[in-house]
C-alpha cells in the first residue's frame, strides 16, 4: 500500500468519527506549542507588554491561551459594545506606507515627503500584498532608514510580536498555494484546484518583484533562492493576517480607497462565525473609529464586543467572505473551521459552507439548505431515463419531472448522487509517490491534514444534504447511519 494511502486511512481512522475543526489564528498555521517561535515561551508572552509598547488599550485585560490553539482572552468581563482592544493605525503596518528601500527613495535628495509609487501602484489589488510584505522583510533587514528608528517601543513591539510568529515551515505547508500536486489533489476539491492555479501565478509575479527591490538594497550577494523563500515566509504572512478596513468620515461617507493594515495584538485574534449563538460563536467586532477626512493620524483600529464577553472567554471575530466556505478558508487562511450546518439561513445570508457535487458531467455547489435548479433539471432528465425507477410511482410525478420539478424522486435520484460523492470522500486515495523519508515531516503531515479536514468538511455538507433531500421523500426522521 503507497505510504500517502496509508497515511490518509490512518488520518481517517483517528479523526473522521470525533472530527471538529477549530478556530485558527489569523496567521493560518496553528499556532500550537510545537510550533517554533524563535526561543519565546508562547505561554509567558505579556500581552500587557506588547499593548504597552503600541500603544495599545485597554493594556490590562488580555492574555494569549495556548489551550489547542493559541488565541486571545479576557482576564475581566466585557460588556457588549464596550471596547475589548483599540490600537493606533499608527502601530500597524499600512499598506500605502511601504518601507523607503521598496519607494525607490534612495536618492539622498529625497525628502520625507515624496512618493515615487502612483495611486494605481498605491492601491492595486496586486500591490497592496506586495507593500505590506516589503514591510514585513524591512523589519528582517533592519533597516536603519525610515522613521521608524526613533520610535524605539514600537520598533521593540514589532520585535517582539515578529519573534511571535508561527514556524515558517507550517504556516508554509498550511497553504495550499505551497501544495504539491499530490497533496492538492488529494484534497479532492475542483474549486481549490482552480483557486490555486489562479493564484500561483499572482504569488510568482509578487516574488519576483520583491527579489528584484531586495536585490537593489542588500549589500550581501545572497543566493537567489533564498531571497525567493525569504519573500514568500513574508507574503504568507500578509495573506493569513492582514484584515481591510474602509476609510470613512463620522457621516458614513467614504472619502478612499480600503486600506489594508497588519495589525500585531489583532492578528492573534481567532476566527468564529457570527452565524451561531453562544459560546464559540463570534462575540466581537473590529472597524476603525477617530478618522477624519483624508486624517488617519489620530485613526484607531478598535475591537468592540457584540455581546458580554465572559471572564477568561476568548475574543473571537468573524473573518467574513474569505473564510466561507471551506475551501476558501484554507485558501486564504490556512485553516479548516467548524461550521454550524444546523444554523438557520436566508437567501440574505452568505452560505456558510458549501460542497462540490457532480452529476452527469456537471459540477453544482450545494449546501445543506437549498437545491440548485440546474441540478434539479439535471436530475430530473436522469430520473426520466432510470429504468430501475418504481412505474408506479413515476407515473404519479410524470409530469412534475417533465417540467424540471423536485418531486420525491428527483430529490432521492440527488440524494443518492450526493451520498455516493460523500463516501468517494472519505476512502482511501489512489496510489501515490510519495517518498517513505516524506511520511513523518511535520509540513507533510500538515498540509495532508489539511486536506483530509476539508474532505470531511465536504462529506458533512453532502450527508447533511442528503438527509435533508430524503426528508421529502419520508417525512418520518431517519437515523444517522
Amino acid at each position: 500500500m503507497a505510504p500517502l494511502q496509508k497515511f490518509v486511512k490512518a488520518a481517517f481512522a483517528a479523526t473522521a468519527p470525533s472530527y471538529q475543526s477549530t478556530s485558527k489564528p489569523v496567521s493560518g498555521g496553528s499556532r500550537t506549542s510545537s510550533l517554533s517561535v524563535s526561543g519565546l515561551d508562547v505561554a509567558s508572552v505579556s500581552l500587557e507588554e506588547m499593548c504597552g509598547l503600541f500603544k495599545a488599550e485597554p493594556a490590562d485585560n488580555l492574555y494569549l491561551t495556548n489551550d489547542g490553539e493559541r488565541g486571545v482572552c479576557v482576564y475581566k468581563p466585557v460588556k457588549k459594545g464596550d471596547i475589548v482592544l483599540s490600537i493606533p493605525i499608527s502601530s500597524c503596518f499600512r499598506d500605502d506606507e511601504p518601507p523607503r528601500w521598496y519607494e525607490h527613495l534612495e536618492n539622498d535628495a529625497a525628502t520625507e515627503d515624496e512618493h515615487d509609487i502612483t495611486d494605481y501602484e498605491r492601491y492595486s489589488l496586486s500591490g497592496w500584498a506586495i507593500r505590506l510584505a516589503a514591510s514585513v522583510l524591512d523589519l528582517e533587514l533592519n533597516n536603519s532608514e525610515g522613521e521608524i528608528q526613533n520610535e524605539t517601543d514600537l520598533k521593540k513591539g514589532r520585535e517582539m510580536w515578529q519573534s511571535m510568529l508561527p514556524d515558517e515551515d507550517i504556516l508554509r505547508a498550511s497553504l495550499p498555494v505551497h501544495w504539491g500536486e499530490e497533496i492538492l489533489s488529494s484534497a479532492k476539491c475542483t474549486a481549490l484546484e482552480l483557486a490555486i492555479d489562479s493564484s500561483y501565478f499572482a504569488r510568482a509575479t509578487s516574488v519576483f518583484t520583491l527579489t528584484d527591490e531586495l536585490k537593489q538594497v542588500l549589500e550581501d550577494d545572497r543566493e537567489e533562492i533564498d531571497l525567493e523563500r525569504k519573500c514568500h515566509d513574508a507574503l504568507d504572512i500578509v495573506q493569513t493576517r492582514v484584515c481591510r478596513v474602509e476609510r470613512k468620515c463620522e457621516d458614513g461617507a467614504q472619502w478612499g480607497p480600503p486600506l489594508r493594515i497588519l495589525a500585531p495584538i489583532f492578528d492573534f485574534i481567532n476566527h468564529a462565525s457570527n452565524r451561531a449563538t453562544g459560546k464559540g460563536s463570534a462575540n466581537a467586532e473590529f472597524g476603525v473609529e477617530n478618522e477624519h477626512m483624508c486624517d488617519m493620524h489620530e485613526a484607531k483600529l478598535v475591537v468592540r464586543a457584540l455581546r458580554d464577553i465572559d471572564e477568561g472567554e476568548e475574543v473571537l471575530i468573524d473573518y467574513g467572505d474569505s473564510a466561507r466556505p471551506a475551501w476558501r478558508c484554507l485558501t486564504s487562511y490556512g485553516f479548516v473551521p467548524d461550521y454550524d450546518l444546523n444554523a438557520d439561513t436566508s437567501d440574505e445570508e452568505p452560505i456558510e459552507n458549501a460542497a462540490e457535487l457532480w452529476m452527469n458531467g456537471l459540477r453544482f455547489d450545494v449546501d445543506p439548505n437549498s437545491v440548485p435548479y440546474d441540478l434539479v433539471e439535471v436530475a430530473a432528465a436522469q430520473t426520466m431515463l432510470d429504468y430501475s425507477v418504481d412505474e408506479e410511482e413515476f407515473a404519479q410525478e410524470e409530469e412534475e419531472i417533465e417540467n424540471g420539478m423536485l418531486t420525491p424522486l428527483v430529490a432521492r435520484t440527488i440524494a443518492d448522487r450526493a451520498t455516493e460523492a460523500a463516501v468517494n470522500l472519505v476512502i482511501e486515495t489512489e496510489d501515490g509517490n510519495t517518498e517513505e523519508d516524506v511520511w513523518d515531516a511535520p509540513e507533510f503531515v500538515q498540509a495532508a491534514s489539511l486536506a483530509h479536514r476539508l474532505r470531511w468538511s465536504q462529506h458533512e455538507v453532502l450527508m447533511k444534504f442528503a438527509r435533508n433531500l430524503r426528508g421529502l421523500c419520508n417525512p418520518e426522521p431517519e437515523e444517522d447511519n
